[in-house]
This record gives C-alpha cells, structure tokens and sequence, in this order.
C-alpha cells in the first residue's frame, strides 16, 4: 500500500479580511493562491450552486484552503478541529488574544502543561501543540 499525505485542509470562514488576519497576521503563513469555482462546479461538489471564492495559505508542511462565505454564517460542528504544532504556544496564545480571538487553555491531568486552542471569527478551532 502507498503512504499517505495530507495535501491539504479546506475550512470556511466570512471574508478574505479576517481570513488573511488569521492566517497571515497570527499564524504567519503565506497567501499562495486566490481562486474562484464555477457554480457548476459546486454544485457538482458541495449541492451547491453558487460561485465560490477561495484562498489557500501555506508553509513549508501546511496547506489551508479556505472557502470564502461572504455571508454572516458560522462553524455548525463544535467538535471538528485542525491541530497545528508551534514552537511556542504561549507567545501564539498571546498574540491570538491580543488580536480578539477567543481562546481555550485547560491543564492537562499531570498538571504540567496544557490543552491549548483558538477560535476564529468564523467558528473553527484550531488546537495548538
């Protein structure tokens, strides 16, 4: 069998403001790509049919497309979550409160360390080791 990768993560959020905030401003990665698909293409996809703008954001082992909403929806699943590894979760956690994000920090039983995550503006969360 062939080893697997993961390509990429596809998450939504409200606009391509708070989407470059969040991931060029806090997570510092780099906008590589603005794309729109065809409403046929949605459609075909998602049960949709509407044009749909999206931007991809990455680094050197992480890519995220986000689907740009334009509309005031948020996140419906509470417990979906995407997992970034940093070197320094205390200075990111900082930085997300100091930027408005609303942010989740639970010590772990042993006492030592932390359970440590972010939410966007649009609902997503994301857990940060």
């Amino acid at each position: 069998m062939n080893t697997m990768e993961l390509e990429h993560v596809a998450l939504c959020t409200n606009s391509e403001k708070e989407s470059d905030q969040f991931f060029i401003d806090l997570l510092q990665l780099k906008k590589t790509r603005s794309f729109t698909i065809s409403s046929e293409l949605t459609e075909r996809f998602f049960g949709i049919k509407k044009e749909q703008p999206i931007v991809r954001y990455s680094e050197e082992n992480v890519d995220i497309e986000v689907f740009i909403t334009n509309d005031g929806s948020q996140a419906p699943n509470i417990f979906s979550h995407v997992c970034l590894s940093t070197g320094n979760q205390e200075q990111l956690l900082e930085k997300a409160k100091s930027m408005g994000y609303s942010t989740i920090k639970v010590p772990r039983k042993e006492g030592e360390s932390y359970y440590c995550f972010i939410k966007d503006k649009f609902g997503n969360l994301y857990e940060i080791k």
